[in-house]
């Protein structure tokens, strides 16, 4: 990887000092076998390999409002051309990440996305634009972020029976559940887990992790469920934790619990089939086994939960729409969508009374997973 970013350097800086204002960048989005050209383009077969082995040819080109052409892998080239004004600031991020990528990789270091920008913020003026350059250089190189030791600031809490083993042998305990342990953000660097646990339960939102976690749901579940959230939309630490460990710990069943609208329905979606962003990286990031265990919009219309139902909106309309046309989503989830939608109202998680959060773990959580009444 090393001599690859090497070389890319090299390359784009002696076409620029021959080419000058001419230079371009190509750079092929949404395919694994991103390749990049300096001088002419390479043949389709030469390809790096996964591991960024290889030394890649170029052709310089990659562009702002680019020159965009979809080819028959439904992939999309972007032509940057040095000489267009609009075009040099993202020339010149994309060289100041590939050495700062190659700083890392030297030093067997990690960063965040935040500190790239306090790095460059005379030229990076917003997060934007770091998160651009580093998705062009995962472009070029044919990587994803992760592996070129470039993280998020991670967002997600475990607690529950469950010790995180790190690569450099610190051991992070997950079994405090006064105080939930943070996912580590430089996820890759976890070695394995240790962990007695039967049971995960993802949840979507803080505030209902944080009742759960003082909930008798553990002392029910005889400690052996983990409950990890995300805060919200589900990020790369939490996904890749989850499907390190499916594959790690192949006894444990998942659950998740997300409110009984589309975009909880959506979020369910992304820890199970992974996003369209990093469609590629499914094997690392999607859960197909996670089960939905509600809210589920039949329960809204049949009244079980009595939980105050809002109207749904024009966005929830438009948005049941757009999942119901996606070919991945199954027929018993397009069904509780077609419930939701001629129902007409939505139940979110957090509207839950103290008196009816109790009916909810005692009677909804537990007895659905021992009657497995999940989709």
């Amino acid at each position: 990887m090393i001599n690859s970013i090497e070389s890319l350097i090299n390359s784009l800086l002696r076409d620029l000092l021959l080419r000058g204002p001419n230079t371009e960048i190509r750079i092929k989005n949404g395919s694994r076998n991103n390749m990049v050209t300096v001088g002419e383009q390479q043949d389709e077969n030469d390809h790096s390999d996964d591991n960024g082995g290889g030394n890649p040819t170029y052709r310089c080109s990659h562009n702002l409002q680019a020159d965009v052409s979809p080819n028959d892998n439904d992939e999309v080239v972007e032509t940057l051309i040095y000489g267009r004004r609009t075009h040099r600031q993202r020339i010149a991020m994309i060289l100041f990440t590939l050495a700062q990528t190659h700083d890392l990789l030297l030093n067997r270091r990690c960063c965040t996305y935040r500190e790239l920008l306090y790095k460059n913020n005379h030229m990076a003026s917003n997060m934007l634009h770091i998160n651009r350059a580093v998705q062009d250089v995962c472009c070029l190189l044919n990587q994803t972020s992760w592996n070129l030791g470039i993280f998020s600031s991670g967002k997600g809490l475990i607690a529950g029976p469950l010790l995180i083993v790190m690569s450099n042998g610190d051991t992070i305990d997950c079994n405090c559940l006064t105080t939930p342990t943070m996912i580590p953000p430089n996820f890759t660097y976890i070695d394995h887990f240790q962990t007695q646990a039967q049971i995960i339960v993802v949840v979507e939102k803080d505030t209902i992790f944080k009742k759960l976690l003082q909930s008798p749901l553990f002392s029910v579940m005889k400690g052996k469920v983990l409950l990890i959230t995300a805060r919200g939309n589900p990020d790369l630490s939490t996904r890749w934790l989850l499907n390190k460990l499916s594959r790690a710990h192949t006894h444990l069943a998942m659950y998740m619990l997300a409110d009984g609208d589309p975009y909880g329905i959506e979020i369910m979606l992304t820890y199970r089939y992974g996003s369209q962003k990093y469609k590629h990286q499914a094997m690392e990031l999607a859960c197909p086994h996670i089960k939905w265990l509600g809210i589920h919009p039949s329960d809204i219309s049949h009244n079980m939960l009595h939980v105050p139902q809002q109207p749904l909106s024009a966005k929830d309309y438009a948005k049941i729409e757009s999942i119901l046309k996606r070919c991945y989503v199954k027929e018993e989830i397009r069904r509780e969508l077609i419930v939701l939608k001629h129902h007409g109202y939505k139940a979110k998680l957090d509207n839950m009374s103290g008196q009816t959060f109790s009916f909810f773990v005692y009677d909804y959580i537990v007895n659905k997973i021992k009657r497995q009444v999940v989709l």
